[in-house]
Order: C-alpha cells, then structure tokens, then sequence
C-alpha cells in the first residue's frame, strides 16, 4: 500500500478493496475520484479497452484529455514483486531540489509490460481530501466528526444537533443517551446507556459514564468516573475522582486536584450528596451516604465518613445520619 500522509479520510475499507484487486491478479489498483472540477489533480487515462494505461499531471494534458474528470488519489496498492522491477524502468526527472522518479509514472511501465492496472473509484470523494494548510485541517476534522456522529446515531444515541456537537473519534457512547448541543466529548471517554451528556458540558479524555448517569450544563471531567444514576447537572469540575452509583453532585461543586506539582484522586462513595458550591480538596473521600453541607470546603485527607454530614470552612462533621 502507498498512501499519502495528509489524507486521513480514507475508510479500511477502501484500502482492503485495493488490497484485493491485487492479491485478485492486478499488478496494481489505483483509487480514483471522478470530480466536477478536476483542476489540479493529475488525470487518469485508458486505453480503447478501458485499461489504465497512465497518469498524465494538469500541466502535460494532451487536448484530447482536458475533458477527462476521473483523477487521481494519490493512494495505491501494489504488487511487489511487480513493483520493484517497474520503478527501475521509470527514468529519473531532474527536479527543482534534485531527481525523483515520480510514481504515477509506475502505471505506464505495468501497462507496457501488458501487467494489470485497475482503478477502484472511491464512493466518497472526501476520503482524498488532502490536508496542506490549517483551513483544510479544519475541513477534514468537519468530515471525520460527522462521521462519527452518524455512526453514534445508527447506534441508538440521540444527538440534538450535530451541528453543534463535538464528538472524537475513540469516544464510546451506549445507545439511548441523549447528548446535547454545544457538548464536547474527547477521545477515550466512555459513556453507558440511557445517559444525559450537556448541553455545554467538556468530558475529557479518561472520563466514564455508567448507565443512567448525568452530566449537564457548563460541567468538565477528566479522568472522572460517575457510578449509575449519579447527577453533576450544573456548573462543576471533576477531575481525577471516582464517583459511586446514585450520587449527587451539587451545583458549582469543584473537585481540587492538583496541589501545584501532582494531582491526586478523590473518592465519592455511593448515595452521598456533595451540596453546592461544595469544594473537595484531594486526596479525600467523601464516604457512603455523607452530606457535605452547601459551601463547605473538605481539606486534603479530613475524610468524611460514611452517613456523617460535614459543613463550613473547613469542613466539620455536626451529626452522622445513617443512609
């Protein structure tokens, strides 16, 4: 296989398709496009037989091939041990940094030599698309976002507005959750079933939604966890914690991570409520069923209890309730 570095667009799928042709008997296969403006591209020309006979770039077109609209891709697959022999009879250009020996030229050689050269023209003209400056970056990160949106969506998941959501590729999301607009959702997440994601949340690499879980509106993670049916709906921050099933997270809750050199983790068991505006400074654990009361600021390694309910600055416990 030949493949261009700046085209990250093109599906396994078409690359198995060009392997194939070869290993089927073809000394090599070519993707095509066949485009309504083809300027720019190099032209693929055939024989009265239809067989690939070469690739002939914008500037050395005959009058007789200006018409032609199928171009070339750049990507190939080629035979070896028909390869090496046809680039040695390719003559070498003189070029402006050196010689090259340009490879589209290969094409020509195997149809000389009466060798197969088929073409496999791409469904999808996008998977070409080639990436030469940050403005065509941003086209080919468009395309490979919709694509993955539309893959979540034949998957169950609902997606309010695509238009205005931000999902990367690597990220998992269960069918039946419902994600909605303005949310950015990295690679390495892993979202459950049935959960609610935005809108305007930013769930960052490393961060994992059980079933039933809910993050809302203006709440990041990041190496989060939240166990089944636990809820951080409004404005927080949940960095390096693990959160038990059936949790509440209260508004404006933030999880202090980091001391100024490590970060450290912070543990939130199961059924406890963090009240808003509450801070957890880690390392801490908030035990099962405890209360932090709204605003109370729970210092590294003052643990709270399971059951007890702590309030204030610095967080002390008034009463353990059993839960």
């Amino acid at each position: 296989l030949v493949l261009p570095g700046d085209a990250p667009l093109v599906r396994p799928d078409t690359l198995k398709a060009l392997v194939r042709a070869c290993e089927t008997g073809a000394s090599c296969a070519v993707l095509t496009l066949t485009l309504d403006d083809p300027r720019g591209y190099g032209r693929i020309v055939c024989d009265d037989a239809g067989r690939v006979c070469g690739i002939v770039e914008e500037a050395n077109l005959l009058d007789g091939q200006k018409g032609i609209r199928e171009v070339n891709s750049g990507i190939y697959a080629f035979r070896a041990e028909d390869l090496w022999p046809a680039l040695q009879s390719v003559p070498w250009t003189r070029a402006r940094k050196g010689r090259e020996i340009y490879l589209t030229d290969v094409l020509a050689a195997l149809h000389r030599k009466r060798l197969g050269v088929v073409r496999i023209e791409a469904q999808d003209p996008d998977e070409a698309l080639g990436i030469n400056t940050p403005a065509e970056r941003a086209v080919a990160d468009a395309v490979l976002r919709r694509r993955t949106l539309d893959a979540l969506l034949d998957a169950g998941v609902l997606v309010d507005d695509p238009s205005t959501t931000y999902v990367e590729e690597g990220a998992r999301i269960g069918p039946g959750t419902r994600i909605h607009p303005f949310t950015v959702i990295r690679g390495g997440v892993s979202i459950g079933r049935d959960c609610e994601v935005g809108p305007f949340a930013h769930l960052r690499e490393g961060t994992v939604l059980a079933d039933g879980a809910e993050v809302g509106d203006f709440v990041e993670t990041k190496k989060a966890s939240l166990g089944r049916h636990s809820k951080a709906k409004h404005l927080a921050y949940l960095g390096d914690v693990s959160i038990g099933a059936q949790v509440n997270i209260g508004a404006g809750t933030i999880v202090a991570n980091y001391d100024g050199k490590t970060k450290h983790r912070t543990v939130v068991k199961d059924r406890a409520f963090v009240g808003s505006g509450s801070i957890l400074v880690a390392p801490v654990t908030v035990g099962r069923g405890a209360t932090t009361g709204a605003g109370a600021v729970v210092t590294r390694g003052r643990n709270v209890p399971d059951g007890a309910v702590v309030v204030g600055v610095p967080a002390r416990a008034i009463r353990r309730t059993p839960r």
